[in-house]
């Protein structure tokens, strides 16, 4: 997280700054500046969310009287998609696109909202402006070169998704980066105050959601985000003796209160009382209770999560750099991180032959050998990485890489066995950068083998459902810890050089990756390129064709499953 320091203005900002980016689309003119707008809106939402939790859940109850409807759907919208992912573990660029997408939801048509808020009659036009929204932000953004991304994914999705997240029948809902921006949207939509509706608390929607929602990531996420609203519970009222109050925050024996007179603050307490919070819509005007008393020096430092692990990626580089002579020295470069020697046991139960797991680290090294005994310490640090890295498809990545464990195990059960660690390390690394660097392209779905750079080799990404990876990130990536592995070299070649100079090893990985792609992708069609590859390559793995490694691989599937 940067140094930023968020003080009264800057949550102020964020309502004039969204107000004010909410009537970008009545002026063409400035069509230019919406997404540089977003995007800065963006980050500030992430920010202040990250520093200052409490004062973002309060603003879930308070309606901003000086604001409109929409402007204050809008910021509500916002703070659920950074508490949805906050609480989910999502980092900060991944948050930001989601912010965005929200930001977008009501873009082209405010006025009309606070029309429909007000129970006000709309014209066939302003209907049609509200109706086709989405495909008008679209339109803008598309006029103002803004690239094809997530953003533009979700808000296609948006309002079929808001439909069929709740109902008697369960539809199935498989982009989840949707799901999150639409639990947000619902959930602001049923607390936000309007004439002649009924205003459900944060707690009802919440709940009415997840009853009535079949689909398990979003159970999932409407459970993170009650703990989140339970462990930052500013702006949920409590009666302090006999006076209305509300919660600042809570401390490690207690409370920090806010004594009010009609919705305003008169007044800060710090109790060592518990209550049972109380969640209600607050309409007010009051600058002190709505920005500034949130930045009191009594405040408690929000919790922090620390996703960068530099000693791993320390020793993962140690490993890399180093022809071992013998076990001790692998050993001593593990020794810091006690969770590996189970994962060790696990993965080096692929090497015994009665597929037992091995008692000691030395015993899971010796197993393995010496000379892949570092790749495999590398994988199972790269692998304990990858699991902490959260995302909304972290079960399908996780998936996806044992699919290509599995084929590099069928690939080499007749021959060159003794490779396998070789060519599953490079895999591994990638998903680890994907998951890192490519979090906001990440999808479900299986890009065909067919669709490629004409020069170039299939790029693992398509089995992500998206394009390539960055060819400047991965090179850095792969000289920084994995300089002296051949087959993360060659891993690279397959990504960034012609297809026509691409060593064994490179074509190796090729051949891997079209396997895992033709395997479980929709389509089976291949280049005449490609199937050529394919055809060198399984010959010299001693099979005799496309369609009898892939009846072996069905075989093989209950065996060759990962613990």
């Amino acid at each position: 997280m940067s140094d930023f320091k968020p003080n009264p203005t800057h949550l102020k900002r964020l309502f004039e700054h969204t107000h004010q980016a909410l009537r970008l689309y009545y002026n063409k003119q400035k069509w230019s500046a919406i997404y540089p707008t977003l995007t800065q809106l963006a980050e500030r939402f992430v920010l202040c969310y990250q520093t200052q939790p409490n004062a973002m859940h309060a603003h879930l109850q308070f309606y901003a009287a000086d604001y409109g409807y929409t402007t204050n759907l809008t910021v509500n919208q916002c703070i659920l998609v950074c508490a949805f992912c906050y609480a989910n573990g999502y980092n900060e660029a991944f948050t930001e696109e989601l912010v965005i997408a929200a930001l977008s939801d009501y873009l082209c048509c405010s006025n009309e909202t606070n029309k429909i808020a007000r129970s006000a009659v709309l014209s066939k036009q302003e209907s049609k402006l509200v109706q086709l929204r989405h495909q008008f932000v679209l339109k803008m953004l598309d006029s103002a070169n803004v690239p094809q991304g997530q953003m533009q994914r979700i808000l296609s999705r948006l309002d079929k998704y808001s439909t069929a997240i709740t109902g008697q029948k369960a539809l199935p809902l498989y982009d989840n980066t949707s799901i999150l921006v639409t639990l947000a949207k619902r959930i602001a939509k049923a607390i936000t105050p309007r004439p002649n509706v009924k205003t459900f608390t944060i707690v009802q929607a919440i709940k009415s959601l997840y009853l009535g929602t079949h689909n398990e990531f979003a159970q999932l996420s409407l459970s993170a985000l009650a703990k989140q609203i339970v462990l930052y519970p500013g702006g949920s009222l409590v009666k302090y003796k006999g006076q209305s109050a509300l919660i600042l925050s809570a401390t490690h024996n207690g409370h920090l209160l806010v004594l009010l007179d009609n919705n305003r603050a008169v007044g800060m307490i710090k109790t060592n009382k518990r209550f049972t919070p109380l969640y209600q819509p607050i309409s007010t005007s009051d600058k002190t209770l709505l920005y500034s008393i949130w930045f009191n020096e009594q405040m408690p430092e929000p919790i922090m999560s620390e996703h960068q692990r530099v000693d791993i990626w320390q020793a993962i580089s140690d490993l890399g750099k180093h022809q071992f002579l013998e076990f001790k020295a692998i050993e001593k470069a593990i020794t810091p991180f006690s969770q590996i020697k189970l994962a060790l046991q696990v993965a080096a139960r692929q090497y015994n032959r009665q597929g037992q797991k091995a008692t000691t680290v030395r015993h899971c090294l010796t197993m393995v050998g010496l000379d892949i005994a570092g790749l495999l310490c590398q994988r199972v640090l790269l692998e304990t990485l990858i699991s902490e890295l959260h995302h909304p498809f972290a079960n399908d990545v996780w998936h996806k890489y044992n699919h290509i464990n599995k084929v590099i195990m069928v690939l080499l059960s007749h021959a060159q066995g003794e490779q396998f660690e070789r060519l599953l390390s490079p895999f591994t690394a990638a998903i680890y950068f994907i998951l890192y660097q490519h979090s906001t392209a990440v999808m479900r779905r299986v890009i065909p083998c067919t669709e490629e750079v004409a020069d170039k080799g299939i790029s693992i990404a398509h089995l992500f459902g998206f394009g390539r990876l960055s060819e400047a990130k991965l090179t850095s990536y792969i000289e920084s810890y994995f300089k002296y592995s051949d087959t993360h070299q060659a891993f690279l070649e397959t990504e960034a050089k012609d297809k026509q100079t691409l060593s064994e090893d490179a074509r190796h990985i090729i051949a891997i990756k079209l396997l895992a792609i033709y395997t479980l992708g929709e389509s089976q069609t291949i280049s005449a390129w490609q199937k050529q590859l394919l055809e060198d390559v399984l010959k010299k793995m001693q099979w005799q064709s496309l369609a009898s490694f892939c009846d072996a691989f069905i075989a093989h599937s209950p065996s060759c499953s990962i613990d």
